[in-house]
């Protein structure tokens, strides 16, 4: 058994008990490179399904696109279904010349207002050239409505610098924190582009630094997720998958009413080859109110090794039906590594990959040439990780509890994810009897997750409540058979009781992506 290690986590911003149930707004800002360059094997007739795949995985509510010509608007536009274009080419205001336009789905928001003006010293000339750029650049905005969420209006503005021009991109980035301010007032931000400048360059400071000791109105999100800087940061590919070591030229960028929840370099290629010759950026933002709590989205799902009820195997479904739970922690069983039935996948890294979680697996067994067990998925970094053997039948399917310690907003905290046995109770109970066993002398808190294959008053579930608390103790949370479920088999618990509240717990209306339906609880981490 290895040992566990103690690793240092900050939720930043905490979100609140009145938006624990709001839903979060997907960003993707992605240059997609223009239609009629003599890009050879990268031309646009070559690569735009697979650029347009790239999209829709990511599912985006908002998606900010650069370089994109006017039959490369209409071509997404019609291919990203339940959205809404907004465009202008950048020489004419109409359809000629490049142009950095907006999607936004139309379900989610309505378009209150919307408008374009240009980098330069006359703005709202149309086709105008500033200072020391090549081209014309110009600057895209809408104001939305939220019609799910509520709240201000949100200001969406995309934009693409100046490839050569140092002062253009200067005083392009000036001339966008000052638009900010006018353009911006009682609205939520977010603003996406290709900046063609690195982080810590003069245009990144005039955007994100404080200017007389006044803070920017916007944060990097990226920045905001990964406090310190790799070595694999950059977004321009020229076409190859490899080339991550390069300046990080893309950014998405909000202002400080929003959680960034998650923030992430997008490296989806084939055969060493990008869809775009840059890396689409994505965030993940949830509004925050002045009434902050710090509290965790625990979500525990049994995903029958992807296979749903319909006998497709699909991780990019059940990678959308966790995302749209946006989760702090996830607890999956039923998890497959490199086995023949799922073809080789390694499903925990894949997953991870799809949802931009960090993912670590938990071995219990091996399995038709790979491995067969249990998965944390988390939005924190993961530290050492340890499997606590359970009792039971090891030489037909060993059980294990698969445990993760975080310091979770200054407080050590573990996540443990399990599965009971599926068909005798006398060794579910000495299961759950080994499970408070483990636990026991412990004075940290504990979240435990699982598919306990154990209804609500049956004994094992009575032998864990002596010891835990079960957040999802709802006996209208029924989560199996997923298709009509008759019974509460997957469940979260806790402990000490007094070092949790529970704000919300829920069974996921999910039907067809596995045998189980996903259960969400959102707690309140208390002080000591």
């Amino acid at each position: 058994m290895r040992g566990l290690a103690l690793l240092m986590v900050v939720l930043v911003p905490m979100t609140t008990q009145a938006q624990s149930s709001s839903v979060p707004v997907r960003v993707m800002s992605f240059n997609i490179r223009y239609g009629t360059a003599n890009d050879g094997e990268n031309h646009w007739n070559k690569r735009k399904e697979f650029l347009v795949e790239t999209i829709t995985n990511f599912d985006p509510d908002l998606l900010g696109t650069q370089e994109t010509l006017a039959f490369q608007r209409d071509y997404l536009a019609e291919k990203l279904s339940g959205y809404e274009v907004f465009a202008a080419g950048r020489d004419d205001g109409k359809d000629k010349g490049e142009m950095a336009a907006l999607y936004y789905r139309t379900s989610r928001f309505e378009k209150l207002e919307g408008g374009h003006f240009w980098l330069s010293e006359t703005p709202e000339k149309v086709g105008s050239l500033g200072w020391d750029a090549a081209l014309p650049r110009i600057v895209t905005w809408v104001k939305l409505r939220d019609r799910i969420a509520g709240g201000p209006p949100i200001l969406f503005l995309n934009t693409h610098f100046d490839h050569r021009g140092t002062k253009a991109r200067q005083q392009s980035a000036q001339l966008i924190r000052a638009k900010l301010g006018e353009l911006g007032a009682g609205c939520r931000l977010v603003v996406t582009g290709d900046f063609n400048a690195g982080e810590g360059s003069g245009p990144y400071q005039a955007l994100f630094a404080a200017v007389r000791e006044q803070p920017s109105p916007l944060v990097d999100t990226f920045r905001v997720r990964y406090p310190q800087r790799g070595k694999n940061e950059g977004t321009f590919t020229a076409f190859q998958a490899s080339k991550t070591s390069g300046a990080r030229i893309d950014w998405i960028a909000c202002s400080r009413d929003w959680e960034v929840r998650l923030a992430n370099i997008d490296r989806t290629a084939r055969e060493g080859r990008t869809p775009s010759d840059h890396f689409a950026v994505t965030a993940v933002l949830r509004a925050v109110s002045d009434n902050q709590k710090p509290i965790l989205r625990i979500l525990c799902y049994n995903i029958h090794h992807g296979r749903g009820t319909d006998d497709k195997v699909d991780l990019l479904r059940l990678a959308k039906v966790i995302r749209a739970a946006d989760p702090d922690l996830v607890a999956l069983q039923e998890v497959d590594q490199k086995t023949k039935r799922t073809n080789g996948v390694e499903q925990t890294a894949e997953l991870a990959r799809l949802t931009d979680l960090y993912g670590r697996f938990g071995r219990a067994i091996d399995y038709q040439g790979g491995e067969y067990g249990q998965a944390i998925l988390s939005r924190f970094p993961l530290g050492t990780s340890s499997i606590h053997q359970l009792p039971g039948e090891p030489e037909r399917e060993q059980r294990i509890a698969f445990e993760v310690r975080l310091n979770l907003a200054d407080q050590e905290c573990s996540f443990v994810t399990t599965h009971l046995h599926h068909q005798q109770d006398k060794l579910r109970q000495r299961q759950a009897t080994k499970l408070n066993e483990l636990f026991a002398e412990v004075v940290r808190p504990v979240i435990l997750a699982g598919d306990f294959n154990a209804t609500p008053e049956s004994q094992p579930m009575a032998l864990l409540r002596k010891h835990w608390q079960i957040a999802t103790s709802d006996p209208k949370l029924l989560t199996y058979p997923s298709e009509k479920p008759t019974k509460q088999i997957d469940y979260i618990l806790y402990r000490p009781t007094q070092r949790f509240e529970v704000l919300e717990a829920k069974v996921i209306d999910e039907p067809l992506a596995s045998d189980h339906r996903p259960v969400l609880a959102v707690l309140r981490l208390k002080r000591e």
